[in-house]
C-alpha cells in the first residue's frame, strides 16, 4: 500500500508544477516533504543541502513499483536537453575491475558551457575536492534528479531555479579527474541510474520521451554486494591470489582489465569475485 501512495505523490507531483518562482519552489519542496514522509527507509531528509545521496533508501529495490518517468512533456512546456555534445568516453558500470562508475563521462574541452538538462531546483552546488570537483545536483519535478560534475566553474547556486537549456557550468577537470569531461548521473530516489540506452550524446538527442523504472533497473546493486575484494600484499601473484579465491589467472585478469605479465603493487585493490 505504501508503494502506491508513494507513486501516486510522485505523480502528483509532477501535476503540481508551476510557471511562476515562488509556487514552483514550493512545489519542489512539497514534493520531496512528501516522499520522505512515505518512505520509512530513508536515512536522511530528502531536500539535504549537504549530501548528493541524502535521499537514498535502504533497498530501493524492495521500495518501488514499476513506473515511466516523462523526460519531456513539449504539450506541458517541459523538454530535455542534452547537457552537451560529446563522445562517451566512460560508461555505466564497472571500470578496472574494482571501481563501480555510476555515471557517464562526455568528452568536452575546458571552459565548454554545460547546460541543465530538465526544468528544476538546484539541490546543492558546490565543490568536491575528492571526487566531483566543482558540481551541482538540480531536482526535477518529475521526481529525478541529474547530478554534473567537474566543472572548471560553477554557474548556479543552491535553491535556483532552472529551466532546461539553462547555462549550470563550464567545462573542466577539477576533483577525482584525468581530463576534461562532464561527469553526468540521473538518479531515482538517489540511486543512480543507466541512462546511456536512451541519450545519444554524440549527436545530442534524447531517444525515449520516458525513463521506465523498475527493480531490474538497480540490478547492479546485486552485482555490487556479492562482489569480493582483494588487496595485493607483498610478494603476491596473480596465481598466488587465484589460487586463494579458486578462480583462474585468466578470470581475474579479464575481471581486473589486466594483462597477466601486469606488476602487482602492495595495497593494490583487486576484484576476484
Amino acid at each position: 500500500m505504501q508503494r502506491k501512495f508513494w507513486l501516486l505523490a510522485l505523480l502528483l507531483g509532477w501535476g503540481h508544477a508551476t510557471d511562476t518562482t515562488k509556487s514552483a519552489t514550493a512545489s519542489f519542496r512539497m514534493l520531496y516533504t512528501e516522499l520522505e514522509k512515505l518512505s520509512e527507509n530513508l536515512p536522511r531528509v530528502w531536500w539535504d543541502r549537504q549530501w548528493v545521496g541524502a535521499c537514498r533508501p535502504k533497498d530501493i529495490r524492495a521500495l518501488i513499483q514499476p513506473v515511466r518517468i516523462p523526460l519531456k512533456k513539449p504539450e506541458e512546456g517541459f523538454y530535455f536537453v542534452v547537457p552537451i555534445k560529446g563522445a562517451l568516453n566512460s560508461g555505466f558500470g564497472f571500470r578496472r575491475g574494482w571501481q563501480f562508475h555510476f555515471g557517464l563521462d562526455i568528452d568536452l574541452k575546458v571552459g565548454d558551457t554545460v547546460v541543465a538538462a530538465m526544468d528544476g531546483e538546484v539541490r546543492l552546488a558546490g565543490y568536491d575536492p575528492g571526487g566531483y570537483g566543482y558540481f551541482c545536483v538540480i531536482a526535477h519535478p518529475n521526481g529525478l534528479e541529474t547530478v554534473y560534475g567537474h566543472f572548471s566553474r560553477l554557474l548556479v547556486a543552491p535553491e535556483q531555479l532552472v529551466k532546461a537549456g539553462d547555462p549550470i557550468g563550464l567545462g573542466g577537470s577539477t576533483g577525482r579527474s584525468t581530463g576534461p569531461h562532464l561527469h553526468f548521473e540521473v538518479r531515482f530516489m538517489g540511486e543512480p541510474l543507466d541512462v546511456s540506452a536512451i541519450i545519444d550524446f554524440p549527436n545530442g538527442q534524447l531517444l525515449e520521451r520516458e525513463l521506465y523504472v523498475s527493480p531490474e533497473s538497480f540490478a547492479h546493486l546485486t552485482t555490487l554486494q556479492s562482489a569480493v575484494y582483494h588487496v595485493v600484499r607483498r610478494g603476491e601473484s596473480f596465481y598466488t591470489i587465484a589460487r586463494r579465491y579458486g578462480v583462474t589467472v585468466r578470470y581475474l585478469c579479464a575481471l581486473n582489465g589486466l594483462s597477466p605479465r601486469a606488476i602487482l603493487r602492495p595495497g593494490q585493490c583487486l576484484r576476484v569475485k
